[in-house]
């Protein structure tokens, strides 16, 4: 499924057409319809003012002067929301995340709102790759434990299968990978679907709707709440988005173990290849040509010994490596940072909304995620 680009979305804010027919008009179409509805809303409230002080109704002439003080700082909040958003497509990364901690395929001039989506797409294709691998991995683990020696010489002998108690921890461990990687993916996704959706949802829809019933008086506060709730989508959400890639994928690695970092812990420099091992394999066992018979011949059999107990135990220490570096993965980036963003801008929304309108937990909107 092809989606639509971030910066296109945040570029773009001229409504939704249907052909050459406009259903919802645009952001800046609302200037209009919210200066009306300010004045609108002033003249209304100075009618009251007159009233009141007529009539010396003081409870009145409170609630009078509270409406036009919140129509004052809408009048100052209105060109501040449509700067902000006029400088959507300027904000570059580089302006608040330093060029040590950038990834590789982001640079200083980077959208901030592209490098959001970059990341959701990075970690959908390394999720990707790795059930993949995992794939792959389950095809060989069942050829290996559906191999069954026949010796039944006129139909006496033997059939076994030797291979299937090595198989059977190592299925169960794929299948808890696939699972973890499954969990993960979709959630990785279903971030990238919702931020995609809260650009263009909130930048079209909500936000022009929150400014023009902040605007006016009996909707104020309903019109604050959308506002609260839009700039945590337009702001808060990208700018975590994009902390979280460069705290994961930046140019020193992260702070999770990868594959790589995990063999070079445990092997060293396995840069050489199997034929360089095997000669210091070699070297250490049978290179002494000195002593008797039974030095050679216990030699040879340590060795092998040895090559086995080489052979077996790395074998299964790789294989043990790369649930490692896919559960960690998968846990870190799939379930315990969604877990920490979401708690994050669930509670910025309510501040913010709580500041400019009504208080409004987000919460159930974002336990899709």
């Amino acid at each position: 499924m092809v989606l639509q680009n971030a910066v296109d979305i945040v570029s773009s804010t001229s409504g939704i057409t249907w052909g050459s027919v406009t259903i919802f008009p645009g952001l800046w179409s609302y200037v209009a319809f919210a200066g009306a509805a300010l004045f609108t809303s002033i003249v209304f409230l100075s009618a009251m003012y007159l009233w009141a002080v007529m009539f010396r109704n003081q409870q009145l002439n409170s609630y009078v002067k509270q409406e036009l003080q919140e129509c004052f700082v809408t009048a100052l909040l209105i060109p501040l929301i449509f700067g902000m958003i006029a400088g959507l497509d300027h904000m570059a990364v580089g302006n608040y995340v330093p060029m040590e901690l950038l990834p590789e395929d982001v640079d200083q001039t980077t959208n901030v709102y592209q490098a959001a989506q970059q990341y959701y797409e990075r970690v959908e294709a390394d999720m990707s790759a790795w059930l993949n691998l995992n794939y792959i991995m389950n095809i060989y683990v069942d050829q290996t434990a559906s191999v069954t020696p026949y010796a039944r010489p006129l139909g006496v002998g033997l059939v076994a299968s030797p291979l299937t108690g090595i198989a059977s921890p190592l299925k169960q461990l794929l299948y808890n990978m696939t699972t973890a990687l499954s969990l993960a993916f979709i959630i990785n996704h279903a971030q990238l679907v919702v931020y995609l959706f809260s650009l263009q949802a909130f930048l079209n829809f909500y936000l022009p709707l929150g400014i023009f019933f902040r605007s006016f008086t009996p909707t104020r506060r309903l019109g604050g709440t959308l506002i609260g709730v839009a700039l945590t989508f337009l702001f808060i959400f990208p700018a975590l988005s994009t902390l979280t890639y460069s705290i994961f994928y930046n140019r020193s690695g992260g702070p999770l173990m990868s594959f790589d970092m995990l063999l070079g812990q445990y092997f060293g420099d396995y840069t050489g290849g199997f034929g360089e091992s095997l000669s210091n394999y070699y070297v250490t066992n049978f290179n002494s040509g000195s002593g008797g018979v039974m030095d050679i011949v216990g030699g040879v059999l340590g060795g092998l010994g040895d090559l086995i107990q080489m052979f077996i135990g790395k074998l299964f220490l790789i294989l043990f490596i790369i649930p490692m570096s896919m559960i960690s993965f998968a846990f870190t980036i799939g379930f315990v940072i969604p877990a920490i963003n979401i708690i994050i801008y669930t509670a910025a929304a309510k501040v913010l909304s709580k500041q400019l309108g009504e208080e409004v937990d987000i919460s159930s909107l974002t336990r899709m995620i």
